[in-house]
C-alpha cells in the first residue's frame, strides 16, 4: 500500500484479548467488496462520532471514510462497533514500506 500502513480485517472474536494499538473503524468495506452492508442510521452515526472522539479517535480517509486511534483495550473499546454493524481494521505500522 502506498501509505506505508497494513490493514487488516478484524473479527470482535479476535480483538477482544488484544493488547494496545492501532485501530480504524468504518461505516462500510470498499465498493469492490461483495458484502456491503454499510452503517446508515443516523443516530447510530452520531453516537459513533461521540465514542470515537472519547476514545481520542481522529477522522481518516483509507479509500472510505472512518476513524483511527491507538486503542489501549480495543476488546472493550470497540465492542460498542462490533454491536452496531461497523468494521474494524487494525493496522500494522510495522508493515511500513521504506
Amino acid at each position: 500500500m502506498n501509505d506505508g500502513f497494513y490493514f487488516d480485517l478484524v473479527d470482535y472474536c479476535d480483538v477482544v484479548n488484544n493488547t494496545a494499538g492501532m485501530y480504524i473503524v468504518v461505516c462500510h468495506l470498499w465498493e469492490i467488496t461483495d458484502n456491503k452492508p454499510e452503517v446508515k442510521d443516523s443516530t447510530i452515526l452520531d453516537e459513533a462520532t461521540t465514542r470515537v472522539h472519547a476514545l481520542g479517535m481522529e477522522t481518516t480517509f483509507i479509500g472510505l471514510p472512518g476513524w483511527q486511534g491507538r486503542l489501549n483495550n480495543p476488546g472493550v473499546s470497540l465492542t460498542w462497533f462490533f454491536n452496531n454493524g461497523f468494521y474494524v481494521f487494525e493496522i500494522d505500522d510495522g508493515m511500513m514500506q521504506s
